[in-house]
């Protein structure tokens, strides 16, 4: 059978986690270092997101979260990134849905917010999407990147009015990581998990720019070790805890969701609903505005459905930890309404 063909770029979140979990799961696969938006065989590719798959069937799938399920699916109980308690599964959705649209912001703002970090990205992203760029070419190409990604700054809601929010949950993320990573220390057991791997993504590149890196060097260095060991797990073997045997650093995990991530996604769902062209809601303690994006939208859908669908008893056993951290409230809010 031809291996999986993973099209996509290092300095991708995206792309790394997908490659990640293939390595992890010992799915055969090849990794084609290319930016799917520039190459010639990706050009018809709907939507054309990074990274893009190629199946052993030679379909081409796109979204990292859709792959991963899909490939849960078409290998069942191969070393599995979802715990086997459907309770804890919903939680490793919702922490893995965090970092993919909540965290990813905190790598756009520290990206494109400094000058260091700004030509140091686009010069690695543009590098990566065009091998075979002169140096002089690739300063061109960098400048032009640049200046589209910062164009876009306060679409995602990276603006200097929202900074705070985004550098003060980052700092509490790592604060929360570095109080409990180990050598294969995971957050549902002694085997990684999607959630494990939606943080990875976000947090390889946060690591590898200046200015977040070297505050990770600085005031988490464990996780920035547990971090660069997730990438390749393949020689991990291990096991699912019980839901009364969790880490404090999932309750930690569910705060931060519970203070930024899931009263986001339900303030947007009202500005959808309303049809207003903007998000306005209070963070911990701070005004946020950003404007809709409506892939959220999806986000917060996909969300309330898994909550819904659980066992009378799977949630029974979640609901002191979510109640503790603030999304029963939300969550049960919005399936009620």
């Amino acid at each position: 059978m031809n291996p999986y063909r993973i099209i996509g770029i290092e300095s991708s979140p995206y792309a790394v986690k997908v490659r990640a979990v293939m390595r992890y799961r010992r799915l055969a696969h090849l990794w084609v270092a290319r930016m799917p938006q520039f190459f010639d065989e990706t050009q018809a590719v709907r939507p054309l997101l990074m990274p893009v798959v190629q199946y052993p069937d030679g379909e081409y799938r796109t979204d990292s979260t859709s792959i991963i399920r899909d490939l849960e699916a078409r290998h069942p109980g191969v070393r599995s990134v979802m715990p086997a308690d459907p309770g804890l599964a919903f939680l490793c959705d919702l922490i893995e849905d965090m970092a993919d649209e909540w965290l990813t912001k905190c790598v756009f703002h520290y990206r494109f917010s400094h000058a260091e970090d700004q030509k140091t990205a686009a010069a690695w992203v543009m590098d990566d999407a065009h091998p075979d760029l002169t140096a002089a070419a690739l300063a061109d190409h960098a400048d032009a990147f640049m200046a589209r990604q910062i164009a876009r700054m306060p679409l995602v809601g990276c603006t200097p009015a929202n900074a705070p929010l985004h550098e003060g949950f980052f700092t509490q993320l790592l604060a929360c990581l570095e109080a409990f990573v180990a050598t294969d220390r995971f957050l549902f057991g002694s085997r990684p998990s999607l959630a494990d791997f939606g943080l990875y993504g976000q947090l390889t590149t946060l690591a590898a720019d200046p200015t977040p890196g070297a505050l990770m060097r600085a005031t988490a260095p464990r996780t920035g070790h547990w971090v660069r060991r997730l990438d390749d797990t393949s020689g991990v073997d291990g096991e699912w805890l019980q839901p009364d045997q969790l880490a404090p650093a999932v309750e930690g995990l569910l705060g931060l969701a519970g203070s930024y991530y899931l009263p986001y996604l339900a303030a947007h769902q009202r500005a959808l609903d309303a049809g207003a062209e903007t998000v306005n809601v209070e963070l911990a303690g701070r005004h946020y505005r950003q404007q809709v994006f409506r892939f959220h939208g999806k986000c917060w859908s996909y969300l309330l459905h898994a909550y819904a669908a659980l066992p009378d008893a799977a949630r029974s056993r979640i609901a002191p930890l979510l109640d503790r951290t603030g999304c029963h409230r939300i969550l049960t809010a919005a399936v009620a309404g």
